[in-house]
C-alpha cells in the first residue's frame, strides 16, 4: 500500500512536465503557466506569418527597430541575450532571465511594441488580422551540449536569413496520433 503512492522525485523542483511552452503546442489547450528558468538559458521563438513585404521583420526599418528594441528591453529587465536571429517571419532568441517577472515583461513588451511598429497599429484602429500566429514558443535549455546545440542552431538561422549559407530544410518530427 505504501508503494502505491510513491513517485520519482524531480531533479529540478518546480519544473513539472514539459520544459516547452507556447507555439503550436498550445493551440486548443487550456492555459498553463509558462515554464521559466532563472538559472538556465531559454530558447524563445516568436513567429508571424503576416510578416511579408513591408511587414517583414527583415525590411530595413523593422530590422533596425527589432534589434534596438531587443537590446533596450533586455537591458531594462536584466536579460542576457546569448544569440539573436531575425529570419523575416520569425525571431530566435537564446537568452537567460534573472527573474520570472522580468522575462514576462520582456516578452509582453517585445511582442506588443514590435507588432505596433510593424503594422503601424494605433489605439482605436485595430487590425483586421493578428500579426503573430500564436503564443511565443519557449524551451528551457540545459547548460553544456544542449546550450551549444541551440546556440549553433540560432547562428545557422541567422546565416541562412542573410544569405551567407543556403537554407537547409529541417527534419520534420513525425506526429504520433493518440487514440
Amino acid at each position: 500500500d505504501l508503494m502505491k503512492n510513491r513517485r520519482q522525485l524531480s531533479l529540478f523542483p518546480g519544473l513539472t512536465g514539459s520544459h516547452k511552452h507556447g507555439g503550436e503546442l498550445s493551440i486548443g489547450k487550456r492555459k498553463i503557466a509558462r515554464p521559466v528558468a532563472i538559472k538556465r538559458p531559454m530558447h524563445l521563438v516568436i513567429r508571424a506569418s503576416a510578416a511579408i513585404g513591408p511587414w517583414s521583420l527583415l525590411y530595413s526599418p523593422n530590422a533596425r527597430y527589432l534589434k534596438t528594441l531587443v537590446s533596450e528591453l533586455a537591458r531594462r529587465w536584466n536579460i542576457r541575450i546569448y544569440e539573436f536571429s531575425n529570419n523575416g517571419n520569425h525571431v530566435h532568441l537564446l537568452l537567460k532571465a534573472k527573474t520570472r517577472i522580468g522575462f514576462q515583461n520582456f516578452l509582453r513588451v517585445l511582442t506588443g511594441k514590435l507588432a505596433q511598429f510593424v503594422t503601424s497599429a494605433q489605439n482605436g484602429r485595430p487590425l483586421a488580422k493578428r500579426f503573430f500566429d500564436c503564443l511565443a514558443w519557449s524551451r528551457i535549455v540545459e547548460w553544456g551540449k544542449a546550450f551549444f546545440a541551440v546556440k549553433n542552431y540560432v547562428i545557422r538561422n541567422r546565416l541562412e536569413a542573410v544569405g551567407k549559407i543556403p537554407y537547409q530544410p529541417r527534419k520534420q518530427k513525425k506526429k504520433v496520433r493518440k487514440l
